[in-house]
């Protein structure tokens, strides 16, 4: 009998299937330790490949430095005192929201208290933090996080912000989109050509073709790539079909509701760690994801 392997990765690390396949704490410690170290074993504190392996720990002693350590050693789980299986199985809850979850609602799933939950998500948002590089056709445009003033019930506040239209109390997003491609998210103290210019230039390939609206910051990105459409949308403008901003728009849309319906509340200092979840997720949806992320968790380079 025949079976599509790729819907079986699919569906493989669902949380029913993450207590089926790690039934005990040393079961955890073993599948790291084959992420982590697929040629054998290696100190991460000398390199050095003459490890002792304990019989009856998951702790491991490398002979040239005489240093202790675990497969979670210099990785995010360092120093954890949370179960390795409530880190599965919250990666699992995590990577299958497509609009986020909230540490209340996470807490609630994995039975801990909100604070380890939100401690845990900041944890492996961290992890899923990706720089891209993108070649073809682009979609650039930019969108704005945070509240109306007309909502705003204190006077106090409505005198910290006195400005009666545009953007300027919203904390700016930049999207890059590669069509049929990776998403790019990049929050923003200031939207203008100085913040955004070089942010294009160092992210996009020169042979690509950009596609903006008639923003000002994007005057002159022509000179940078191969070709710069600039859409006017106050008129139609059916010549430029295939040159439209409409799939960022779109992907815009599910950050607005992630945050309406799961986290109600970003502050400045912590959106961008919102915004690199999210992306992570729209660039890794066919693939294994929960071994990828798995795989990135175990990057020393990610704690820092």
């Amino acid at each position: 009998m025949c079976c599509d392997i790729g819907a079986l990765k699919k569906k493989a690390m669902d949380l029913y299937s993450i207590y089926q396949k790690f039934r005990s704490e040393k079961s955890c410690h073993e599948h790291l330790k084959k992420v982590r170290w697929p040629n054998g074993v290696i100190c991460p504190f000398c390199e050095g490949k003459s490890i002792h392996h304990r019989k009856d720990d998951s702790r491991m002693k490398c002979k040239s430095c005489n240093s202790s350590f675990s497969s979670t050693s210099k990785t995010i789980f360092h120093s954890t005192k949370l179960p390795l299986l409530k880190w599965f199985a919250a990666i699992s809850v995590i990577i299958s929201a497509k609009k986020g979850i909230s540490s209340l609602q996470l807490a609630r799933t994995i039975n801990v208290n909100k604070n380890t939950a939100w401690y845990l998500q900041m944890r492996l948002r961290k992890a899923m933090k990706e720089e891209q590089y993108l070649k073809g056709l682009i979609e650039i445009d930019e969108t704005y996080i945070g509240g109306n003033l007309a909502n705003m019930s204190h006077k106090r506040k409505q005198k910290v912000n006195p400005f009666k239209s545009g953007m300027v109390h919203k904390t700016p997003v930049l999207g890059l989109l590669e069509r049929k491609g990776p998403v790019m998210l990049k929050v923003l103290n200031h939207a203008s050509a100085k913040t955004i210019r070089p942010l294009l230039k160092q992210s996009i390939d020169a042979s690509s073709k950009v596609v903006t609206d008639g923003f000002g910051a994007y005057y002159g990105i022509g000179n940078y790539f191969e070709k710069h459409v600039k859409l006017n949308h106050e008129k139609e403008q059916r010549a430029w079909a295939r040159y439209n901003t409409s799939s960022l728009e779109g992907f815009f849309s599910t950050i607005k509701r992630a945050i309406i319906g799961q986290y109600h509340k970003v502050t400045e200092h912590h959106l961008q760690s919102y915004m690199d979840e999210i992306s992570f997720k729209k660039n890794n949806p066919e693939e294994d994801v929960f071994e990828l992320l798995i795989f990135k968790c175990l990057n020393p380079c990610a704690i820092y």
